[in-house]
């Protein structure tokens, strides 16, 4: 049968595909535009089979909210220049959306509905793409939840705070202090809520550095010493173990939220500004939990 130029173009516009590989996918067809389209997708998917080696390090943040529920997702790809394609940001933003009505994607990158869905949409691009990570917070009566996403669309972080007091009165303050610790999860990258939380080999690790460097830096002295003719003191076992504690209590100020330093207050940590709030409030203030994605970054 005869392929008219309108069946072309609204495959074209389905697929995202060449004039002449819609054209050919019709005609291997017969003229059925489902068929086709799954021509072209299959041919499309072993393009992307070829490309399966290469690193997604591009990418795009989208989140939505809806009442008391805010979702949060990234979504990873391989160029810049796909990452700012309208269809995938619009995609990204739909996708959010049903996040928060749809609870087999609550975690997108775990379903295989949310997956699905992604996968035309790389076929379309010609390059991989994944969703990598992907939350919906819904506040509680006792909790506020608020989210930052940076103006560039690749870094948004999402915050959960806890309150025992009025929160019908607390509310607004509760949402803008939320609001002010997502950016400075955003700004400072932490990985952890609090120390609790970290691992011990995690801190063993960080402490043998800190101890081999440390070791280093006493070796490098002691060669000064020698080659300069002036004496050299070995510093004593119990003060290399203030400084190695020093320098993993630093650790933990930088990584842990709550023992950061506060971007509004530097004299401040995130904990003190909490506690300020809560004394103001008339309550108990917490941060219950947090997530930061950042496209590139752990």
């Amino acid at each position: 049968m005869a392929i008219t130029s309108e069946q072309v173009m609204t495959l074209r516009s389905q697929t995202g595909a060449g004039i002449m590989d819609c054209k050919g996918a019709l005609n291997e067809a017969g003229g059925d535009l489902p068929k086709a389209f799954e021509i072209l997708r299959k041919k499309g998917l072993a393009g992307l089979a070829k490309r399966a080696g290469r690193m997604m390090k591009e990418g795009v943040v989208a989140s939505k909210c809806s009442g008391s529920a805010i979702s949060l997702l990234e979504l990873n790809c391989e160029t810049d220049f796909v990452a700012k394609n309208p269809d995938v940001i619009g995609f990204a933003a739909a996708l959010a959306a049903d996040m928060l009505t749809d609870a087999s994607l609550a975690n997108p990158a775990e379903s295989e509905k949310a997956k699905e869905r992604l996968q035309a949409v790389a076929v379309k691009m010609g390059e991989n793409m994944a969703i990598r990570r992907g939350v919906v917070y819904a506040a509680a009566a006792d909790t506020a939840v608020n989210v930052y996403v940076h103006n560039d669309n690749r870094k948004a972080a999402i915050v959960e705070l806890s309150f025992d007091g009025n929160m019908a009165a607390a509310k607004a303050e509760l949402e803008a202090l939320a609001k002010e610790l997502a950016m400075q999860a955003v700004a400072m990258n932490p990985r952890f809520l609090r120390r609790e939380e970290v691992a011990a080999d995690v801190v063993t690790k960080e402490r043998e550095i800190y101890k081999a460097k440390m070791e280093q830096d006493e070796a490098a002295a002691q060669a000064r010493a020698v080659e300069t003719g002036k004496p050299y003191k070995a510093k004593p076992a119990e003060a290399i173990e203030k400084m190695l504690d020093g320098r993993v209590n630093k650790f933990f100020q930088e990584c842990c939220l709550i023992e950061q330093a506060s971007i509004r207050d530097s004299k401040k940590t995130v904990a003190q500004a909490v506690k300020d709030l809560g004394a103001k409030l008339g309550g108990n203030v917490a941060v219950k939990r947090f997530n930061c994605f950042i496209v590139g970054v752990e």
